[in-house]
C-alpha cells in the first residue's frame, strides 16, 4: 500500500465527497451483507430442530422469529447449546452439573442443584424438550444486537471488540437485510485494505490510517498476544467437561493438548452442533467428539477441513489475518518449538515449510527471504506469498497463546483513526 494510501486516512470522514477517499471504517454495513440469505428459525422449534438447521447451513447462530408477533425475539447459538445440555444433564441425571451456573454449594458443604427458571422451562417438564426460544441466550454469552444498514462499521467494530461475534442489520422493524458477522467484516478489511495489489495504485475508497498499516507489520508476541495462559483439555477429557469450560471461560474454542503441552487438536464451539447427531458423544471423550465431527463435517459439506490452525509469535499481524481468511477459522493458535525438533530446514538462505497436516490443506507455503504484503487465493482454500514459511506452526509445537476474530476486531478499533461520536446513536439490543 503506497504511502499516499495510508497519509489520506489519518484523518477521515464519514461524509466523503464524489470521488474521495473514505476510511474502511466508514463502510455501512448494509453494504456488507447485500444479496445475502437470512436463515431463520421459529420460536416455536425445539432446541434439536434449531441445531439441524445450524448444520444444514454450516453456521453456528441463527434468529428466532415469532410468528405471532412478526418479530424476531432473539438469537439462539451454539454457546445456549452447551448452556441447555449442562442443565439438561444436571437435571436428567440428578447430579451436579460441571457448569457453574448449575450447582451451589450450601452450608456444611453440600451441594444442591440450583438449576434457573429460564432452564427448567427450557427443558420442559421432566426434563422433555422444550421451545428454542427459551433457550436464546441461555450463555450470554451472543446476545441479539441489531443495528440500521446505515450504521458504520466503526460503530459494529465496538460490539465485536467486546467479544460479540455478530450482529442483525435490519431493514426495517420486522425484517432482517442480513447478518454482519465478525468473519465478514475482517475479510472485507483484508482484502480491501491488507492484501497486496497487483498495482501500486490503490483501490478508489478503501484507505486506512499509518498506524494501522504499521500494526499489520507488527508481530503478534509485540501485540501481547503471547500471553501463555490458554485454556486446554486433554484428548481424553470428557465432552461434558470441556463444555464446562467453554462456558466459564467464555471462549469459543479449546486447544487440545498432549502429555508435554503440545498442541495436537481444536476442540471449538462448533463441533457441538454434531452431539444432536450422536447423543453418546456427550458421554464421549474430546479425541471422540473432534473425530466424529470431523467425519460429519466431510458428510455434510463434502470435505474434511484441517482441525487445528496455528501461527508462530514472530508472524506479523498482517500474516495471521492472512491465514484467518484463508482457511475461514475464527481464531489461530500461537505456537513455540517445543521439546522436538523444529520441523523446518534452511536451503540456500531460504527457510522451507514441508507440507503440515495443521495447516490449510493446500500446498506448502513458498519460503521468502522477505515478505511485507500478504495475498490469498480467490478460493480461499491457500495462502500464497504471506509470509516466511516458519512461521507456520509444527506439531512439537507448544502452545503460548491464541488470536481470534475478537482480537483482532479489539486491535482495528483501539488503533483505528477516531471520528466524531453520534451522541444520539445506541446499539438495539434485544433481550
Amino acid at each position: 500500500m503506497s504511502s499516499d494510501h495510508v497519509d489520506q486516512a489519518t484523518e477521515y470522514s464519514d461524509r466523503p465527497g464524489v470521488g474521495a477517499a473514505r476510511h474502511w471504517l466508514t463502510v455501512q454495513a448494509g453494504e456488507l451483507v447485500e444479496n445475502q440469505t437470512v436463515v431463520q428459525v421459529d420460536s416455536e422449534a425445539t432446541v434439536e430442530e434449531a441445531c439441524e438447521i445450524l448444520i444444514r447451513h454450516n453456521i453456528q447462530s441463527v434468529p428466532l422469529y415469532d410468528h405471532g408477533s412478526q418479530t424476531y425475539i432473539g438469537m439462539f447459538d451454539l454457546h445456549d447449546y452447551a448452556s441447555y445440555i449442562l442443565s439438561k444433564r444436571a437435571t436428567l441425571l440428578g447430579k451436579n452439573s460441571p457448569s457453574n451456573h448449575d450447582s451451589l454449594v450450601c452450608s456444611g458443604g453440600q451441594r444442591r442443584e440450583s438449576i434457573s427458571p429460564l432452564a427448567r422451562k427450557a427443558l420442559g417438564d421432566n426434563g422433555r424438550r422444550g421451545s428454542v426460544a427459551m433457550v436464546a441466550d441461555m450463555s450470554t454469552v451472543n446476545p441479539f444486537y441489531s443495528v440500521l444498514p446505515e450504521t458504520t462499521v466503526a460503530q459494529v467494530a465496538q460490539v465485536f471488540a467486546k467479544g460479540a461475534h455478530r450482529v442483525a442489520v435490519m431493514q426495517n422493524d420486522r425484517n432482517i437485510r442480513g447478518i454482519l458477522s465478525q468473519t465478514r467484516v475482517v475479510r472485507y478489511f483484508f482484502e480491501h485494505c491488507a492484501v497486496s495489489t497487483n498495482s501500486d495504485t490503490p483501490q478508489q475508497g478503501e484507505v486506512i490510517s499509518r498506524k494501522e498499516d504499521e500494526m499489520l507489520d507488527t508481530t503478534l508476541a509485540d501485540l501481547g498476544l503471547v500471553t501463555r495462559d490458554v485454556v486446554t483439555v486433554r484428548p481424553e477429557t470428557p465432552v461434558l467437561q470441556a463444555l464446562s469450560l467453554l462456558e466459564q471461560w467464555r471462549v469459543s474454542s479449546l486447544a487440545v493438548v498432549d502429555d508435554q503441552k503440545r498442541l495436537v487438536g481444536n476442540l471449538s464451539v462448533g463441533d457441538i452442533k454434531y452431539l444432536v447427531k450422536d447423543r453418546a458423544l456427550i458421554s464421549a471423550t474430546c479425541r471422540e467428539l473432534v473425530q466424529a465431527g470431523r467425519f460429519l463435517q466431510g458428510v455434510y459439506e463434502g470435505q474434511d477441513r484441517a482441525a487445528v490452525f496455528s501461527v508462530r509469535p514472530q508472524a506479523t499481524l498482517r500474516y495471521a489475518l492472512s491465514k484467518l481468511v484463508a482457511t475461514g477459522a475464527h481464531r489461530l493458535w500461537i505456537t513455540e518449538p517445543g521439546g522436538g525438533e523444529v520441523l523446518t530446514k534452511a536451503r540456500g538462505g531460504v527457510v522451507e515449510q514441508p507440507s503440515l497436516s495443521n495447516d490449510t490443506g493446500g500446498p506448502p507455503v513458498a519460503g521468502v527471504r522477505s515478505c511485507r504484503r500478504a495475498s490469498v487465493s480467490s478460493a480461499s482454500s491457500q495462502t500464497v506469498g504471506i509470509a516466511p514459511a516458519h512461521f507456520g506452526g509444527a506439531f512439537d509445537d507448544t502452545v503460548c497463546g491464541v488470536i481470534s476474530l475478537t482480537d483482532v476486531m479489539r486491535l482495528l478499533s483501539d488503533n483505528a483513526p477516531k471520528p466524531e461520536a453520534d451522541p444520539e446513536y445506541n446499539y438495539a439490543s434485544m433481550d
